[in-house]
C-alpha cells in the first residue's frame, strides 16, 4: 500500500470515528462522558484534516471522502467496549506508521500526536466504563 492509500485509509477511518463520537456523545449518560465524547470527536476530525493536509501537500490533489452518519445499534457500553479496543489499535498502528516514517517529518510528526491521542482515548474509555 502506498503512502497516499494509506492516508486516504486513516482520513476515511478517523472521519468516520469523529461521527461516531459525535452520535454518542448526543446519548451519553452524563456531561461528564458527553464532554469527553466530543472531545474524542474533535481529536479524531483533527487527524483526519492533519492526514488529508498531508495528503495533498504529496499528492497534490484533495480526498474528501463521504462519510455515512452512523447509526447505533448496539448499547452504548457495548459500543465504547469495542471503542476501547479499536483505539488501542490505531495506538499500535499508528505507532508502527511512526517507527517507520523517515524522510518526511510532518507525515511523522501526525502519525505521533493521533497515536498518543489514539492512546489517551482508550485510557479514557476505560475510565469511562470503570463508573
Amino acid at each position: 500500500m502506498t503512502t497516499a492509500e494509506r492516508l486516504q485509509t486513516y482520513i476515511k477511518a478517523e472521519m468516520g470515528d469523529a461521527a461516531l463520537y459525535k452520535e454518542l456523545s448526543k446519548i451519553a449518560p452524563n456531561e461528564d462522558d458527553r464532554k469527553l465524547l466530543t472531545e474524542f470527536s474533535n481529536d479524531e476530525q483533527s487527524h483526519a484534516d492533519e492526514f488529508r493536509k498531508i495528503y495533498t501537500m504529496l499528492t497534490r490533489e484533495t480526498y474528501n471522502p463521504e462519510i455515512q452518519p452512523p447509526v447505533i445499534t448496539d448499547s452504548y457500553r457495548n459500543i465504547l467496549r469495542e471503542r476501547v479496543i479499536d483505539e488501542s489499535g490505531d495506538f499500535r498502528k499508528y505507532g508502527e506508521q511512526y517507527i517507520h516514517t523517515h524522510m518526511n517529518n510532518e507525515l511523522k510528526d501526525a502519525y505521533y500526536r493521533a497515536r498518543t491521542d489514539e492512546n489517551v482515548h482508550a485510557l479514557r474509555l476505560l475510565y469511562m466504563l470503570s463508573k
